[in-house]
């Protein structure tokens, strides 16, 4: 085990956690990602948040080695990538060493601040931080070395500003990560390999490199520009538990030099995973911070998340319907609060209803006002609601794609999920059996989304007409 950590080079290593079509579990190292591509059903890691970053990361590998992606049908086999696509990999091979004294992949020798290896890590809890049911020892528990590469490629994705003087990367605070997905590594890479006119040259290259703040920032340089300056030190005795993965008898390493690489966010660079609003187009859609509020809300604004990817066409193709994996990190600042994911069947461009952008929108507006609508107390409507609508929410979005298609009538059937619960709510709500309880129980157990009067609207604003509409029921007179 000492031999093989002494350098630990990432190409030959087995580190990715892969899960292949036959259903086994295995770790390889990259060349064997890349060119076993086709037999690899997906990224095998437990945390989102690894999964995306190490796809962004062997995306950027496959830029960095053959440039912008050829045309369909340029290679025959359909299991991998051509290994001689990648012999770059073993002229910069040096690149890639995790551990050593000369060069190493994502770190800088001057880094200075000594931390826990585990501050690489959100999810494991550091210093004085507290987490439930999650606990650990800085640098006396620590990480294994596929751990520590799965970290140093969260920096440029996930980094967050905080004491003493950290920043947070290239994006600022993590925006909404968006990637097509398919159903192997091979499908994934290669939908997410869109053409590119300036590449430019990754940290692995040049690890100094710093954007221009005025200048568009090349392809390679964003995705791989870090916002830590770390390096890793030695494997340490004895060997443990690791705190990331869990891997029994490793050898781990505890401690590492840890501090900010400076201010890196560029409001110019265009992040290809990345959903931006319109009219100030590098601002990008982020993931709400649900605690803020005192009350813990668990629905997410995926209805205008989903707007937003079928609005601007980035994430939508031509002519056949197509998947997308979205992972949402929310923070404040130094905290790390909450992280997510999504696969969303989207329908190709030509399927998508000229109202479904419209109704997502409506659809998270009808259900903040179902709180309202109940009535009486705050604190009962807040928690009512938040009782059945992450269920509700979560039942629906998995649908999206569906709804994206088939227009105004699945949306009345989505509306129609409330019922049940909404029935047992009225109950418990008012139990009593006066003429007053039971036409209050009769109100709650009704209410839903209002899309059938957003419908209407909709079509008399498409067809021009001027009909009203009655406000009880939504039907044209």
């Amino acid at each position: 085990m000492k031999q093989k950590t002494e350098h630990y080079n990432l190409l030959v290593e087995d580190w990715i956690p892969v899960l292949w079509n036959d259903g086994k579990f295995s770790r390889v190292g990259i060349m064997e990602a890349l060119t076993q591509a086709g037999r690899i059903r997906q990224i095998a890691a437990s945390n989102p948040m690894d999964r995306i970053a190490i796809v962004r990361f062997l995306l950027a590998l496959l830029y960095w080695c053959k440039g912008n992606r050829p045309e369909e049908g340029s290679f025959i086999s359909y299991d991998s990538f051509p290994a001689d696509w990648f012999s770059k990999l073993d002229a910069y091979r040096d690149r890639f060493n995790l551990l050593g004294e000369e060069r190493r992949f994502y770190q800088d020798r001057e880094a200075q601040r000594s931390r826990a290896s585990t501050d690489l890590i959100q999810e494991i809890p550091t210093g004085n931080n507290f987490w439930h049911f999650r606990h650990s020892t800085d640098k006396t528990d620590g990480l294994c070395a596929s751990c520590c590469a799965m970290g140093l490629l969260r920096l440029p994705l996930f980094s967050v500003s905080g004491l003493p003087d950290l920043m947070a990367g290239i994006n600022g605070p993590p925006p909404i990560y968006v990637v097509h997905w398919g159903t192997s590594l091979l499908d994934i890479l290669w939908a997410n390999w869109a053409t590119c006119l300036e590449l430019g040259d990754p940290t692995w290259v040049s690890p100094n490199i710093s954007p221009t703040a005025h200048k568009e920032v090349p392809l390679l340089t964003g995705l791989t520009l870090l916002s830590r300056r770390v390096w890793l030190h030695r494997p340490s005795e004895p060997p443990g538990t690791c705190a990331g993965c869990g891997a029994k008898e490793a050898v781990l390493i505890r401690t590492c030099q840890f501090q900010t690489a400076g201010k890196q966010e560029n409001g110019l660079w265009n992040d290809p995973h990345v959903v931006y609003l319109d009219k100030t187009p590098r601002k990008s859609l982020k993931a709400a911070d649900l605690t803020t509020t005192g009350t813990f809300r668990m629905d997410r604004p995926w209805a205008n998340l989903l707007a937003r990817i079928a609005e601007t066409g980035k994430f939508v193709c031509g002519k056949k319907p197509t998947s997308v994996f979205i992972v949402g990190f929310a923070t404040d600042r130094a905290k790390n609060i909450d992280v997510w994911e999504r696969t969303v069947e989207v329908p190709s461009s030509e399927s998508v209803q000229e109202t479904a952008i419209s109704l997502l929108r409506h659809w998270h507006k009808e259900g903040g006002r179902l709180e309202k609508r109940i009535g009486r107390s705050k604190v009962e409507r807040e928690t009512t609601i938040a009782a059945i609508r992450p269920h509700i929410e979560d039942s629906v979005s998995a649908k999206a794609g569906e709804l994206l298609a088939e227009g105004e009538d699945s949306w009345e059937q989505a509306a129609r999920e409330y019922r049940t619960m909404m029935a047992v709510i009225a109950r418990s709500l008012s139990p009593g059996f006066t003429t007053a309880s039971v036409l209050r129980r009769q109100k709650i157990a009704y209410l839903m989304p209002n899309m059938g009067q957003k419908k209407q609207k909709l079509i008399r604003s498409l067809v021009g007409t001027e009909e009203g509409t009655d406000e009880c029921n939504g039907s044209v007179h």
